[in-house]
C-alpha cells in the first residue's frame, strides 16, 4: 500500500479554486517518490522488492573505496545484459566523481559543459540522477539498469478522502491518497551466457 497525506487550512480550501490542483500535485509527487524508492530499494516484505540487493542483481566491486572510477564503469558495462534499454542511475552525491572522471590517458570521460550543462549520456547510455539512490560510497550509488526487466503490478486505487475532524479545532483538513502496487525484478538470478562462464544481468550495481 502506498499512501500520502497533506494538511491544508479550511480557508484555503474554501477560497481558492487552485487548492484542488495544488493538493493533487503534492499527493501525486509524494506517491511517485514512494514508488520510486520502493522499486529501487524496497525490502520485499509488504512492499515491492527493489533492484538493490536483489538476487538477480550483479554487484561489481569498486576499484577504490568511496569513489567511482572509469574502470568501474567499464566493469559494470561488461556485466550488463545487452539488447535492451540500459541506462545509468546515479546519486547526486556521485556527480563530482562522474564529472571529473578520467580514463587511462587522462581525458575526461563524462565531459561537462559549464554553459550547456552536464552531458546526458555515459559511454552512450542515458544518465538519470536520482535523489533516492544511495549516497556516494554505498552499494548502487551508481546503477546500470534495464527497467524493462522490472515488473510492476498496479492494484486497487488510487483513492482520495478528506477528514475535517482530525484537526477540527485548528480549522484544518487532512487529505489523503492511497493505492496498492507491487513490483519485483523479472529475473531471480543473473543469466549465464552460452560460454558457460560469464554471468550478466539487466541490473548491475557498483558495490
Amino acid at each position: 500500500e502506498v499512501a500520502a497525506h497533506t494538511t491544508v487550512t479550511d480557508k484555503l480550501l474554501r477560497n481558492s479554486q487552485a487548492a484542488g490542483a495544488l493538493v493533487a500535485t503534492v499527493l501525486r509527487k509524494a506517491i511517485v517518490a514512494a514508488e520510486d524508492f520502493a522499486f529501487l530499494r524496497g525490502a520485499g516484505a509488504g512492499v515491492p522488492r527493489g533492484v538493490i540487493g536483489h538476487a538477480g542483481t550483479i554487484n561489481v566491486p569498486r576499484a577504490g573505496a568511496g569513489a567511482i572510477a572509469y574502470v568501474d564503469v567499464v566493469n559494470m558495462y561488461s556485466r550488463a545484459l545487452m539488447g535492451g534499454s540500459l541506462c545509468w542511475v546515479a546519486s547526486p552525491t556521485a556527480l563530482p566523481q562522474l564529472m571529473t572522471m578520467i580514463d587511462g590517458a587522462g581525458h575526461l570521460v563524462w565531459q561537462p559543459n559549464a554553459r550547456e550543462g552536464a552531458p546526458g549520456t555515459l559511454i552512450g547510455l542515458p544518465v538519470l540522477i536520482n535523489q533516492r539512490s544511495p549516497v556516494l560510497g554505498q552499494n548502487a550509488d551508481l546503477l546500470l539498469a534495464d527497467f524493462g526487466y522490472y515488473l510492476i503490478k498496479d492494484g486497487s486505487g488510487p483513492f482520495v478522502s478528506a477528514s475535517e475532524h482530525v484537526l477540527f479545532r485548528s480549522n484544518q483538513t487532512v487529505i489523503k491518497a492511497f493505492w496498492n502496487v507491487d513490483g519485483e525484478p523479472w529475473l531471480t538470478t543473473p543469466m549465464l551466457l552460452e560460454d558457460g562462464a560469464t554471468q550478466v544481468s539487466p541490473f548491475v550495481a557498483l558495490l
